[in-house]
């Protein structure tokens, strides 16, 4: 009897090892053969300069959030995003600047405040010029160029980001003598999509074994919303935030912060950047007869903590008023009535671990935009 269970016991480990050795020659196959990375598909890198932007005429599934399925990106012949449906000319033009959040990660475009806007004012043929990780220096670059090319903008409305600061401050950079600006030569700065491996073992891993990962990545989040269901059972008022290093700096003090994220030029010359560009794309809109809006939106860790240390809205609306904007876009009353109202605030308006609005937080920033701009 002993050597029957002993017999058997020996067959289901090798049974074991060969599923599993099976299971990873198979997705070895799958990720070296089949398998293309989707996430970042309308990406366009210049490597000689440090500088990207988006293919035009681009179609794409992408899957940048982690928590999010993947989603369509189309790109216009200008390279912007937009929803990928032809276009009518229209006689007024209102156009969006901003980063990732403007852009829409994690969305359909017709499911991001842009696309709901541009939805509603059909009047109005609507450009999103907005590129994840872009900042102040790159948005002021973006719409010189669209002047250049001849668009006359009625409106233009600006996203103003957290992660502005720190992209001012070690990420972009500009040389008057050279028309495209550049990202900053650094280990934190990379490309969307570049991945930067600790060593050849981890980039091993991470590009011959992308079904297991993907089966990691899935198994984790249900893992995660299972340990918030729990939590919220114990504790009510628990909320479960995205991880930031770029956002903190409105409730921490600026030593308290991971300095590497804010070389060169540190928050106090980010700030600056900001301000100097933003007075810069101002001018330049009211130099072409264009309405200038400043739009601002909480991350889920402004509205848990506060703003004690740096106030983001006294900040926005410093950056109206010596920009002379026409008006600030601030939904974050909007946002904080929600908090208020729902338990589930965090992820009813973002991504789960991740700092992004989902379409829930989109719709508010879209309804503001519509009462505030029009």
């Amino acid at each position: 009897m002993y050597n029957l269970l002993n017999k058997k016991s020996i067959f289901t480990f090798l049974t074991l090892i060969i599923i599993i050795f099976l299971w990873l020659f198979i997705d070895l196959l799958y990720s070296r053969l089949i398998y293309k990375d989707i996430s970042y598909g309308c990406f366009n890198y210049n490597t000689k300069i440090s500088f990207y932007d988006l293919k035009p005429n681009c179609f794409s599934k992408e899957e940048i959030v982690k928590t999010t399925d993947a989603y369509n990106v189309f790109t216009d012949e200008n390279g912007y995003r937009y929803s990928g449906k032809k276009k009518d000319d229209k006689e007024k033009l209102l156009v969006f600047l901003g980063d990732s959040f403007t852009y829409g990660v994690g969305l359909n475009f017709n499911k991001t405040f842009v696309g709901k806007v541009s939805d509603n004012k059909k009047e109005y043929n609507v450009l999103n010029l907005a590129v994840p990780s872009y900042s102040p220096t790159t948005y002021l670059y973006q719409l010189e160029m669209l002047i250049k090319k001849g668009f006359k903008p009625s409106k233009i409305i600006l996203s103003i980001d957290l992660t502005d600061v720190s992209d001012e401050a070690g990420r972009w950079e500009k040389d008057p003598n050279v028309e495209k600006p550049y990202i900053i030569k650094k280990p934190t700065n990379v490309f969307p999509g570049e991945k930067i491996y600790k060593n050849k073992w981890k980039k091993f891993k991470y590009t011959n074994f992308v079904g297991t990962k993907t089966i990691s990545n899935f198994l984790n989040n249900q893992l995660r919303l299972m340990r918030i269901k729990y939590k919220k059972t114990i504790k009510k008022n628990y909320t479960e935030l995205g991880i930031t290093r770029m956002g903190d700096f409105t409730y921490k003090e600026f030593n308290e912060l991971d300095q590497k994220w804010w070389l060169p030029h540190g928050i106090e010359g980010g700030l600056k950047k900001i301000e100097d560009n933003i007075i810069k794309i101002s001018k330049l809109s009211k130099k072409n007869n264009a309405e200038f809006y400043i739009l601002i939106y909480p991350w889920a860790v402004t509205l848990e903590y506060g703003q004690d240390n740096f106030n983001w809205e006294k900040y926005g609306e410093k950056l109206c008023q010596i920009s002379n904007c026409n008006k600030l876009i601030n939904p974050f009353p909007e946002f904080y009535q929600h908090k208020e109202k729902y338990e589930n605030w965090s992820t009813n308006l973002f991504f789960l671990h991740d700092v992004h609005l989902n379409e829930a937080g989109h719709e508010i920033t879209a309804k503001k935009i519509l009462k505030e701009a029009f």
